[in-house]
Order: structure tokens, then sequence, then C-alpha cells
């Protein structure tokens, strides 16, 4: 009985370190993100914890293996090849790797709204394997860290609004200029969000189709996940300014 619990005791050892270091991982991963919650924002205080832990978890390993030597060993490969057959070690490394860089690149935060990996939303969470957005359908959705790095980021979030346009077609004989005079007032207090800054409303005019003109109206809205209800208000107030000065619009063929 004595020879059956000694030649067990290596594999209660490495147990009671793995329970440990899990533990302090956890613990750790936990107080560090409250710790850098109001100087990183949610998404990035989360991934350092992430970060931390991972490191713990490989200390503990090593403990393991300084510990139990070649029996600690049998333990760690055997945890260590079932989860890489599981989960596909060289595909999660290149999803660490990614996250890493991200982390010191930092072209995105938690909130901003972005388009990455043929996929555009609100940025939800951000982890040391994958980032999650948020669609316009309130979907979630998961991507690869090393998916994201692979491909172009553009974060809409960057600047201070977003620029949506209208176009709408006056026929030659109306008078232009009045028509652009009354755009540009009708349009100036559009985003009164934006007032104050550089992204002013703009109005622009052009020849169009042979006897019209093409007026293209440009102004910026604050970030959201879907335009087109500013798209519509904006599109609305113009053709309505138009024809309440009683001029005309190009007829809908």
């Amino acid at each position: 009985m004595d020879g059956i619990i000694e030649s067990f005791k290596p594999y209660l050892n490495v147990l009671l370190i793995g329970a440990g270091g899990t533990f302090l991982a956890f613990a750790s991963s936990k107080l560090l993100s409250r710790l850098l919650f109001r100087s990183m924002g949610p998404g990035w205080s989360r991934f350092i914890g992430s970060l931390v832990a991972l490191g713990i978890s490989v200390w503990t390993i090593k403990l393991i293996l300084d510990t139990a030597g070649a029996k600690g060993l049998l333990v760690v490969l055997v945890t260590v090849l079932t989860a890489a057959f599981a989960i596909g070690s060289e595909r999660v490394a290149s999803d660490l790797v990614s996250g890493i860089s991200l982390f010191f690149s930092r072209p995105y935060q938690v909130d901003d709204i972005v388009s990455m990996a043929g996929h555009e939303g609100k940025v939800r969470s951000i982890s040391i394997t994958q980032t999650t957005l948020e669609s316009v359908f309130g979907d979630q959705i998961y991507i690869r860290n090393s998916d994201v790095v692979a491909g172009t980021i553009v974060n809409y979030s960057a600047t201070p609004g977003h620029l949506i346009t209208a176009l709408v077609i006056l026929p030659a004989t109306e008078d232009l200029n009045l028509a652009v005079d009354l755009i540009k007032e009708t349009v100036r207090d559009f985003s009164p969000e934006m007032s104050g800054s550089a992204y002013l409303p703009t109005v622009s005019a052009e020849s169009g189709e042979p006897g019209y003109f093409n007026i293209e109206v440009r102004v910026y809205v604050p970030e959201s996940l879907d335009y087109g209800p500013e798209k519509t208000r904006l599109f609305l107030l113009i053709t309505n300014a138009i024809k309440k000065a009683g001029l005309s619009l190009a007829p809908i063929v």
C-alpha cells in the first residue's frame, strides 16, 4: 500500500500545483482587469489580465516540471497534446501573437465602430485570441485576432464624425444659384454635434445628364452602426426645402 501511495505522490503534487496555479491565474487576471479598467478601458484591461493569466499558466507548467520531473512532464505533455488536438495549437498560437500585436498598436478600442475581416460593427470585447463585434442587426461576431491582423482594419470612430451624402437632380431650367444657397442654409445645422469643428456640410454642383444639374450634399454625423435613417432624413430635408421654394426636381424615371 505504501508503495502505491508513493508511486502516485508525484501525480498528486502535479494536481495540487496545477490547481494552485489555475486559481492564481484566475485571481490575478480579475484583479488586474479591475485595477486597469479606468486607465485602459474594459477591452484592453481584460486583455492584459488574460495575458498575465497566460504567463502564470506557463510558470505553473515550469514549476510542475521542476518539481515532478519526468512524471510531471508526462502529465503536462498529455494535457498539452490533448488540448492541441482539440483546439488547434498552431492557430491558437497565431491568435495569441496577433493579440499581442493588436495590444501594442491599438488600432481600435471597445465601442469603436470598425470594419475588419470582412465584417462591420461595434467592438464589444477584446481578448488575447479574438475580437467580438456587434453588427447592425444585433448579432455577435467573433473574429480571430489572426484574421483581424491579416486584413485591413478601418476604424470609423478614429474621426469625430462619419460622412454621408445625398444627391438631388435639378432641371437646367431651374435657378441653380438659388437651389445651392437654399440647400446650404437647410443643412447648415443638420448635425449640431459637429458645429465648431472642421467637419461642416458642403454642397457641390456639376453638369449631369443633358438638361440637368447634379447637386451633391455632404454632411458629417455622429458615429452609429446604421446610417440609413440619417441618409433618409438628409434626403427628405433637401427635397422638401427645394419643393417648398417652388423649385422642381428631375422626374423619376
